[in-house]
Parts: structure tokens; sequence; C-alpha cells
């Protein structure tokens, strides 16, 4: 049925007769003209009827030409027998107005939807209200000319406990950090979204916290570079039985957690910083902190002691990177068993001139670093050795060899110590620590050289006299 206009009090006068257009001359009185209120070339249901010829009278749809006629282009009724009306010339009406086929045609209709409706789908206040569906309810749904039954599975509904269900895959949106594909009504900016192919991120205050790829996990970066790579600080809290440890692992450039496992009363942190694969613990006593490097335990901590791994295998500090002071309440234990030793005897005639030159070089000194912090007046005065000079006593006797720069002396006294290192780089390759070496002296050995070339001297003067 086709969309007509309409339009209130429309009506106007006519002169002109024949079966053409009809021109209006003007309004009836209390009524409008038709070029006042119907839109030109739009098409409405008209009634003519004749004044100076009552018996005259035709119904159609008809519009308003750009002229300003009424062109009948369909006639409903008229009093030729339904065609159009050779009016004579002579007063007559003009109106617009609602056609009987028109009601006729409009209950029609809505009789068919009603009958449509009560055949496919009851009315709804038919049924008992829900506030949740089942998986096999059915709603019914228009599907171009026809009606299909579509179960709830098959939709995002709710269930009997309040949550929404579905049988299938979500495809959502992407989605970003700032508005997540899946977020919250009352925090739109936390959720979840797809950061790129194959990755998903987790936002919290519209931006990134963590992302997950085919590497692994990150934490505050979006490309990982490990299983679980966080860029940051991180904290572990552990809590519950003692009788747990948690093993670390990785290579040279990092460490990452892989297990958590139970020993007997045990509770140990291994740090391993290899690619080999991590073997079984050693059963350690309790409450130990071993430290694992290149699959070997190195050193451990308990509670009494910190101590190496394996005996006599482990320096503490270098000769480039020292401890500035150690703190003891009493002093160092050095091997001196009998046992371990290759007795070699006294000193030679060169060992004692030797000795009595060096006991010549003892003086006070300050350290040039603690002038430069502290000023020549607040740096402390320690008493000692020039670690060159006694080299250079050493080699004016014929003991060692000379000193060549940048060269490894030939020395075969320990209390005589040289140590040298290459240049550091870091990961930017940006020198981090620059080439070198430094002498040193172990004092307890000198001093005790000191002390038999002392004797030495004592003894012949006794002898002399």
């Amino acid at each position: 049925m086709p969309t007509l206009f309409f339009a209130d009090l429309v009506r106007e006068l006519c002169q002109e007769g024949g079966t053409g257009p009809l021109t209006p001359n003007g309004a009836v009185v209390g009524h409008r003209r038709f070029a006042d209120a119907v839109p030109p070339d739009t098409s409405f249901h008209y009634a003519v009827t004749g004044i100076a010829q009552p018996g005259q009278w035709e119904t159609g749809t008809g519009r308003i030409d750009a002229e300003g006629r009424l062109r009948r282009d369909s006639v409903a009724a008229s009093s030729a027998g339904g065609t159009a009306v050779d009016f004579a010339p002579g007063l007559k009406t003009l109106a617009l107005t609602v056609g009987a086929g028109w009601y006729a045609d409009s209950d029609a209709a809505a009789a068919a939807l009603a009958e449509a409706l009560a055949a496919k789908q009851p009315l709804s206040t038919m049924h008992p209200q829900a506030e949740g569906a089942a998986a096999g309810d059915l709603v019914t749904a228009r599907r171009g000319g026809g009606w299909v039954n579509v179960p709830m599975a098959g939709l995002a509904f709710r269930d009997a406990a309040g949550r929404y269900a579905l049988a299938g895959p979500l495809a959502a949106a992407n989605g970003s950090a700032g508005a997540p594909a899946l977020s919250f009504s009352g925090d739109t900016d936390t959720g979840l979204f797809r950061a790129s192919a194959d990755e998903l991120g987790f936002s919290a205050g519209g931006t990134e916290r963590v992302r997950i790829t085919a590497a692994g996990l990150g934490v505050r970066t979006a490309a990982p570079a490990l299983p679980l790579h966080v860029n940051g600080d991180a904290r572990i809290d552990r809590t519950g039985s003692m009788t747990q440890y948690m093993t670390m692992s990785g290579d040279v450039g990092g460490a990452h957690l892989t297990s958590w496992s139970s020993v007997a009363a045990a509770k140990i942190l291994f740090i391993e910083a290899t690619t080999d694969a991590l073997h079984s613990p050693p059963t350690l006593g309790d409450c130990q902190i071993a430290f694992r490097l290149y699959g070997a335990i190195t050193a451990r901590v308990t509670t009494t002691s910190l101590r190496p791994e394996t005996d006599n295998g482990m320096a503490c500090g270098t000769g480039a990177q020292r401890w500035s002071v150690l703190y003891a309440a009493s002093g160092t234990i050095n091997t001196s068993d009998a046992r371990d030793k290759i007795w070699q005897g006294g000193l030679s005639a060169a060992e004692l001139a030797a000795a009595r030159r060096i006991a010549g070089e003892l003086g006070f000194y300050q350290w040039a670093d603690a002038i430069a912090a502290k000023g020549t007046d607040g740096a402390r005065r320690h008493f000692g050795a020039r670690a060159q000079r006694v080299w250079a006593i050493m080699t004016e006797e014929g003991l060692i060899g000379p000193i060549a720069e940048g060269v490894d002396p030939d020395c075969p006294y320990a209390f005589l110590c040289w140590d040298g290192w290459d240049e550091a780089r870091d990961e930017e390759d940006q020198v981090v620590r620059a080439a070198g070496d430094r002498f040193g002296l172990r004092t307890d050995q000198l001093a005790l050289l000191l002390i038999a070339a002392q004797e030495a001297r004592l003894a012949a003067l006794e002898a002399a006299a």
C-alpha cells in the first residue's frame, strides 16, 4: 500500500471542466489552499464535487503539478462508473481527503499482522515473567519473509545465577589500552584487549600493565624476552611452610623463576647463571642459602658462617674490585700446617740484604683518594711500604727480574703481588672499567721477613762482641 500525503482542511473552488487537470482558484471559507499545504508532485487522496452540476463527483489519488493544477492519476470511484468524469465547466470543489479504500487496506494489513503474530509468537502478556533464561529456550525472530526459532545458547543471555553465558566463542573488537575490548561498566579503561596479532594486553587506568606473547609474559614491557620478563623491581613474598625452596635459573644476562620444590627441613634460595639443565639440589642443612653459578654451588650462608663451597678455591675481591674495609673481632687465620709445606730453610745473603734495605723504606703515607675526599689534614696517616720500592730493591739485589710496564712480573716471592685486568664494557659497548694493574704486598709475610733479617743482624752483632 503506497504512502500518501495527508493534511487537514485543504479545499478550493474550481471553474474548469473536462477530464484533464483542474486548476484550483481559491480556498473555500475556513479551509487552506493546496499550494499552502501540499508539496508539489506528492500523491494524496482527492475528491471533486460539482456545485453547478451536483450529479458529477469523483475520488482517487492525484498530485499538484508544477503549474499548481490537480492531476488525477488514479480514479477510485466516480459518477461515471469509476472512470474519469468529463466535468462540465462551472463551480465545483477540489478537496484533500482520505479514501475509503485506504481505510479498508489499513484494516486488512492490521488483521493480517495480528493473525501472523498469533500464529507465530503469542503475546508476551500471556506468559509469566522470568529473570533469566535457559540454554534451550527459543526466541522467535524474523528472517527475510519468514520466521526462525533461535536457541538462547546462540545468544548472550543471563542464566538463573545471574551470569551471562555463551555457547560459542566471543568475537570482540581489538580494543586498546585506553579502551579495552573487555572492561567494566564502572571502570571502562581497565580490562583486556588485543594488542596485536597473537598478543594479549591487560590495562589498568588506561595504561598497559601486562603483555602476553608467544615469547612469554611481560610485566610493564610489551616485548618479553623470557617466559617471565619484569621491567623494573620485583618482589616475592613467601608464606607457609619452611620446607620450601625457590629455584632461579637463566643465562648470564639474567635470572628467572623456574620452580618451587620441597626438601626436608630446608629453606634454600638457588641462584644459577647457566643454561644447563637444573638438577636436583643437594640436601643442605637447616636454613642455608646456597649460590649456584654455572652448574656448581660456589658459596653458602648458614646461621654460623659464610663459606665457599670448595676449600681454597675462591677469592674475596679482585685486584680491580677491592673491599674498602674488613671488620673482624679477631685476626685472620692463615694455614701454616707443616704437613702442607715443603720446607726450604732460612734467608740467603741477598735476601738478608734486601730485607735490611726494605726496613729502611718503611714510613708514613696518606692515600691519594682520601686526600681528595677529606683534604691533607683530614686524610689518615698509614704506616708501611711502597710496593714498587720493595719490588725495585728485590730486583737490585738480583732476586727477581725487572718490572716491565704492562707485563706480569716474573716473581717467585709470594709477599710481592701484582694484578692486571682488561677493559670492561657494558651491553651498549660503553667502557665501565679501563684496563689497568695494581702492585701489592702480603704484609704479614713481609713483616716476618724483616723480623728474620733483624734477628740475623742481632745474632751477628752478638757473635762479634
